[in-house]
């Protein structure tokens, strides 16, 4: 920083002035940054906690796995493609 401070020591004050609102936008400019990511950073952290009040059938959790014939990550898309038809609606 203190090269940065020599290399503008003998400038004049209307190239001072220039380079301070330049340095100001570039300042919030980078708050502005700074504050989405914050945002963003804390939805993601909420919307990764939401917990929904979903009641499932107990009668369709019964039925997972009990068939040979199904494997079990069919049974679990299966339930979850349930669940989110019952979100959506």
């Amino acid at each position: 920083m203190a090269e940065l401070l020599k290399l503008v020591r003998d400038e004049d004050l209307a190239t001072l002035r220039a380079l301070e609102r330049q340095l100001r936008a570039l300042v919030e400019d980078k708050e502005r940054g700074e504050a989405a990511r914050k945002r963003a950073d804390t939805e993601h952290d909420l919307s990764s906690k939401q917990v929904f009040n979903v009641t499932i059938d107990p009668d369709l959790l019964a039925l997972v796995g009990i068939h040979p014939e199904n494997p079990v990550q069919e049974d679990q898309a299966l339930i979850r493609d349930i669940i989110a038809r019952r979100l959506t609606d």
